[in-house]
């Protein structure tokens, strides 16, 4: 896998989140629907997909051992290749933080982690929100020389309110991950807005579809809005240059700033920003003048941000 120069246009090859895999998880529960969804990725450009399969429960059907993940790739790259469609299936999987042991004696199990090299492993939280012992999980699974990309944190809540929730495992070199339909405005208002503040902070490396039908969007159908967002020199990290490392195993280069960030209007917008202050003046921790309409938006808003997310959920994996 090669760089692509820098004038040439972007793409987004790489989908390194799907739920892919027929009659796993909650994603499609046959062969013929799995195959839909690889269609619908050939026409958006993907060439390789991270099949990653839940891990650490039984979400709403079958689920099989991570162990049997190689296999259950292997099973469905051969359907593949015998039906002439050029994706290739890496295996993965998605772990639900707090659901298995990171900290086990033998170290992090290779079916957990992207194409079995122990290199990155996908996470998602399962509390809707960004625990408290995140943090040290992730610590952990970098001790054992694994890099932690954190699955759609535009989707908790309490990073909705204030990204800075995440930052912390940012610094420790973590990975973030956005969803291309959150980008797109396809699930809540709030996710959108969060996608763009994660963006113009600098601290998204990859966009993924978490596709578990054929409704998802493709990381391709989001290039436009992210490099207006970031710019094409961070945009093209973040579609080609980045996934492209992960599945290599190989460590990510130096992060272009985005565009909008290095200016006053990022900054205004970027993570500082949204850091509340020790000394609150109202509930959600403003500052004079603002306080006021901080909290009338607090107040309108707290309630129905949490009611729509479920809502969203219940909703995508059905």
């Amino acid at each position: 896998m090669s760089s692509s120069p820098a004038t040439a246009p972007i793409r987004a090859p790489f989908d390194l989140h799907c739920h892919i895999l027929p009659a796993w998880d909650d994603g499609p529960k046959t062969l013929e629907l799995s195959l839909g969804m690889i269609e619908r990725a050939l026409k958006a450009g993907i060439e390789t997909i991270v099949a990653t399969p839940h891990v650490g429960r039984a979400f709403r059907g079958v689920e099989h051992p991570a162990a049997s993940i190689p296999a259950g790739v292997e099973r469905l790259q051969t359907e593949l290749d015998s039906r002439g469609l050029g994706v290739k299936i890496v295996p993965g999987a998605e772990i639900l933080l707090g659901s298995v042991d990171l900290r086990r004696e033998g170290g992090i199990l290779p079916e957990w982690t992207v194409g079995g090299m122990k290199k990155y492993a996908l996470v998602e939280s399962p509390y809707g929100s960004w625990p408290n012992f995140g943090n040290e999980l992730l610590y952990e699974l970098g001790r054992r020389g694994v890099k932690p990309i954190i699955a759609h944190p535009e989707r908790y809540v309490d990073v909705q309110k204030d990204i800075a929730k995440i930052e912390t495992a940012v610094r420790q070199g973590a990975l973030l991950q956005i969803t291309a339909g959150s980008i797109l405005g396809q699930t809540t208002k709030e996710m959108q807005n969060s996608c763009f503040q994660l963006l113009d902070a600098g601290w998204v490396h990859l966009v993924a579809s978490d596709a578990h039908n054929n409704s998802h969007a493709w990381p391709g159908e989001t290039i436009k809005t992210v490099e207006k967002r970031v710019g094409s020199a961070r945009a093209r990290q973040i579609f080609e240059d980045n996934p492209r490392a992960v599945l290599e195993g190989q460590s990510l280069a130096r992060q272009a700033a985005p565009e909008k960030s290095s200016s006053g209007l990022g900054r205004l917008f970027g993570a500082r920003r949204l850091r509340y202050k020790k000394q609150r003046k109202g509930p959600r921790g403003c500052d004079a003048p603002f306080a006021c309409f901080c909290c009338l938006f607090s107040c309108h808003f707290r309630f129905s941000l949490q009611q729509q997310n479920s809502v969203w959920q219940e909703r995508m994996y059905n």
